[in-house]
């Protein structure tokens, strides 16, 4: 089979050899068809009359582009291009639109993401144990006037209610929501506070596991919720950082999903399309639940991924008895998989959590002599299983992928781990850059830092959704001579310190009083052009890091690539790529810079196929 595609292959790049280098001019369109058709080597489809831009290195613009087996074929001219359409080729009039690489989302979690509709969206919803109920009434704004008895009645009416609707030891989950206008993560004080606890939905749900959540980061379970997950994760609930979080994971995924990959990958694919349709063609990000990993399999084998995956290996880091033993053991496999469906890397994303690890020197004394007295960074220093454990992934020739640099600390503490390495195991600087090794939420980065990323080819994925969460604050907190420290792109840029651009954010709105997270915006846009524009809430953040068009351009395209170590194959229109291409509704290159964050995906292809298409193309 693989010699038959590579022959025809050659036969259709030695006839379009023909076409237009021996013979330019001189091959009539029907004489094109013609050898195409003895050949039987149509394009599947032709995209024409577009302003495309390849993302290559020498940013070249075409009208028109074929696709043949899920790669660009041929580009050219409009004519050049609709002479080789044959009698079952796909022609796309993009009628003068921007056509741009696909959109590779390097840092997103759409396994996590999708829970947002579970509580609003039953086309999201296989399961009645799976809907997230609200419970209203419940705001910051409400309490002031609620008695710890008055919030707990709340809570134990819809808990009851729902109790009775699915019966004894069906799963019972409620939420409470955020407020309307919040832009953090930051859960409901009745969760933050404990207003209500383990004892008290005991009582409301005595035959249920019961789960009142305050969003994806927290929640207040039942003794027998408790008991449930616990058996289910192999450890106490408590052991999981950040608690919350992960208990979404494996209670949706792995307790009441379990075995049931169908359903699983049915919930997974509204959501790929979801996040094709804002222009998304790769997400990378980390998995944990198995029935998750299941899922992704099943769907690639079967060839049904509407985008591409990029994962990264987490699990171990946080349920293994010895973290450290386990990735020593692994060997590397980074890079593995399909067209659709690869590893990218290990890594626990959260092993920062807990403690200040910062060198920035707050205004207020107080506060200053209170930090002073805090161990910094003491949760995964040198001598942690933490580190020890990201240490023995590194020293098994792994890539850490997906990993937290949240704050300064973090980052010096990452490079005595690669400086132990050199030492202790003789590894080389080139052996370290060529992995890409490739962190996340980098929101501080001292200007001194940067040029040891450079040295040591460390990658940084920025988000802009992590920093407008807390640039106002920080700066009121430290001032504002710290601000050139918040994701300092085009500093890292002119070093020749490497990075991708993400969201980490879910891009459809979702009802407030059903959502299980906040951003500061959704779609996919205003995120991208944040880089572009560093305005944020009426001001711009550090005017001095914008990136040019370009630059932005490629933190979504050809670096981002790079970050999903799939450059050869992704990122760019180049001939013998994966035709994974968007068309938007204006003119990127030269709409104003305010009007970027207004622009709207009209379809989205993914290896040629047309996947999504708005009603307005």
């Amino acid at each position: 089979m693989r010699k038959s595609i590579l022959l025809l292959n050659l036969q259709v790049t030695l006839t379009l050899f023909l076409i237009f280098v021996l013979a330019p001019g001189k091959v009539s369109a029907q004489g094109a068809s013609e050898l195409l058709e003895k050949l039987d080597a149509y394009p599947d489809l032709i995209v024409l009359n577009g302003k495309i831009a390849l993302m290559d290195d020498q940013l070249t613009l075409v009208e028109a582009l074929a696709v043949r087996d899920r790669r660009v074929l041929v580009l050219g001219t409009s004519e050049e291009i609709r002479a080789l359409a044959g009698p079952q080729t796909q022609v796309i009039d993009v009628k003068g639109r921007t056509v741009l690489p696909g959109i590779i989302d390097s840092h997103t979690h759409p396994h996590l993401w999708l829970l947002n509709h579970l509580g609003s969206d039953p086309d999201f919803n296989p399961d009645p144990q799976l809907k997230v109920t609200p419970v209203l009434g419940l705001h910051e704004d409400d309490l002031d006037e609620l008695t710890k008895g008055g919030i707990a009645e709340k809570i134990g009416a819809v808990v009851r209610r729902r109790a009775a609707e699915l019966g004894p030891d069906k799963w019972v989950i409620v939420n409470i929501p955020m407020h309307e206008d919040a832009i953090q993560a930051t859960p409901s004080p009745v969760i933050r506070q404990r207003m209500v606890n383990t004892a008290d939905l005991d009582r409301m749900g005595p035959n249920n596991p019961v789960v009142v959540s305050g969003g994806l980061s927290s929640g207040i379970y039942n003794s027998q919720a408790r008991k449930l997950i616990s058996e289910a994760i192999g450890q106490d609930i408590d052991s999981l950082k950040p608690v919350g979080l992960r208990v979404w994971y494996y209670l949706i995924y792995d307790i009441i999903l379990k075995n049931k990959t169908e359903l699983v990958a049915g919930m997974l694919k509204k959501e790929l399309m979801e996040m094709a349709s804002f222009g998304v063609t790769t997400v990378q990000t980390h998995i944990e639940p198995l029935e998750v990993i299941k899922a992704l399999n099943m769907m690639d084998r079967r060839g049904e991924m509407p985008i591409r995956w990029a994962w990264i290996h987490r699990t171990a880091f946080q349920l293994s008895d010895n973290a450290s033993q386990f990735y020593s053991l692994l060997g590397d496999f980074g890079g593995q998989g399909s067209e659709y469906f690869w590893n990218s890397g290990v890594g626990e994303e959260g092993w920062d959590v807990g403690g200040p690890c910062s060198q920035a020197v707050p205004l207020d004394p107080a506060l200053r002599e209170q930090l002073a007295r805090i161990e910094q960074c003491s949760g995964h220093k040198p001598g942690t299983e933490p580190y020890n454990a990201h240490l023995a992934a590194l020293k098994a020739g792994l890539r850490l992928a997906d990993v937290h640099a949240t704050n300064d600390g973090t980052t010096d503490i990452l490079f005595q781990m690669f400086d132990q390495l050199m030492e202790e195991d003789g590894w080389t600087l080139e052996q370290i850059r060529e992995k890409r090794h490739f962190f996340d939420h980098p929101k501080l980065i001292r200007p001194e830092q940067i040029p040891k990323l450079a040295k040591y080819g460390l990658w940084m994925n920025m988000q802009a959704t992590g920093m407008v969460r807390n640039v106002s604050d920080f700066v009121e907190v430290y001032g504002e001579e710290y601000l050139k420290w918040f994701t300092p792109t085009k500093t890292m840029m002119e070093a020749g310190a490497r990075f991708s651009l993400a969201t980490d954010a879910h891009l459809a709105s979702v009802p407030d009083e059903t959502r299980l997270g906040a951003w500061p915006w959704y779609g996919f846009w205003p995120t991208f052009a944040f880089y572009i524009t560093r305005e944020w809430d009426g001001r711009i953040w550090g005017p001095e890091e914008k990136l040019d068009r370009i630059s932005g351009l490629r933190g979504w395209t050809t670096w981002a690539a790079e970050a999903v170590l799939r450059e050869k194959d992704l990122g760019s229109l180049e001939k013998g790529k994966l035709a994974d291409f968007i068309v938007i509704d204006r003119d990127y290159f030269t709409i104003p810079e305010m009007d970027i964050k207004k622009i709207k995906n009209l379809m989205t292809a993914v290896g040629g196929k047309i996947i999504y298409q708005s009603p307005d193309f």
